[in-house]
């Protein structure tokens, strides 16, 4: 199951955005909370990204696929922990357009359509924070 797709403008070039999911010292600008990041970025390289959260760090793990900079970027995600052991799939896509970029992300491989919905809402979170950043990229 896919969840529907995040979809949002932001004000800064692709090479930037890319940069932001792929450089440890700018994805935890936006993150989370009390952010961390690990990112071995090659294809078949691992990621590994907390936050802190009011009841303790949140960690999601994953093995990049495809890395096509500055227009995609493909990787495994799972919950640290999780004894459901759900890996799905991130697909991240960048297009050049006026006064920036426009940022596509499909979350797909769910088991139930209400953790594909959690999910969503989690991304929104991300991507809004991103875009809140993206003027100073």
């Amino acid at each position: 199951m896919e969840m529907e797709p995040v979809q949002m403008r932001l004000k800064a070039p692709r090479e930037r955005v890319f940069a932001a999911w792929t450089e440890p010292d700018l994805l935890v600008r936006w993150w989370g909370p009390e952010a961390r990041a690990e990112v071995d970025l090659r294809v078949g390289g691992r990621y590994r990204l907390s936050m802190r959260l009011g009841w303790g760090d949140l960690v999601c793990v994953g093995t990049y696929r495809e890395i096509v900079p500055p227009e995609r970027l493909v990787f495994t995600f799972a919950w640290e922990g999780d004894p459901a052991g759900e890996e799905t799939v991130v697909s991240l896509f960048l297009r050049e357009v006026d006064g920036g970029t426009e940022l596509i992300l499909r979350h797909e491989g769910f088991a139930a359509p209400g953790v594909a919905e959690n999910h969503r809402d989690g991304w929104m979170d991300c991507v809004g924070r991103l875009a809140a950043l993206a003027p100073a990229l």
